[in-house]
């Protein structure tokens, strides 16, 4: 049973790897200008790519929880803990983001699914927020100039 758990949280964490890989992708190629070689960068470029960076982080991220929350939702084993679907994705965010509120829970022998989730969730947000501190940095070299 536990692996087969494991399995399955493994295939949601492929899907929200290749999800985060591709939208990393996306928004390179939207900020490389910034990153590379414009010197002079005027503050409406700050706040634009600042912008875009967090909206499309925040909309990646939820993406993920939506994922996450779709599988609790359409697994025999775990759909019958759920009254809505709203409440699957209720239940995955404050897992993904490691929040952890506690008021809905998993009974199940795929409540470690949970605990796969929070992992994938902080490991994700680590690397959105990576990113984030990269073009801060470099937004700041540029300016220090």
């Amino acid at each position: 049973m536990i692996i087969k758990i494991i399995l399955v949280g493994s295939i949601i964490i492929a899907i929200n790897l290749v999800i985060q890989a591709f939208g990393n992708i996306l928004w390179l190629r939207k900020i490389a200008a910034t990153l590379k070689g414009e010197n002079d960068i005027t503050n409406k470029r700050i706040l634009k790519d600042l912008l875009f960076s967090f909206l499309l982080f925040t909309t990646i991220h939820t993406l993920h929880a939506l994922i996450w929350a779709s599988f609790y939702y359409y697994i025999p084993q775990t759909s019958t803990e759920f009254s809505s679907f709203s409440e699957s994705v209720y239940f995955s965010m404050v897992t993904f983001t490691t929040l952890g509120y506690g008021d809905i829970t998993l009974t199940s022998h795929w409540r470690l699914l949970s605990g796969i989730e929070a992992i994938n969730g902080i490991l994700l947000i680590g690397w959105s927020t990576a990113m984030m501190y990269s073009l801060i940095e470099n937004i700041y070299k540029k300016i220090k100039k």
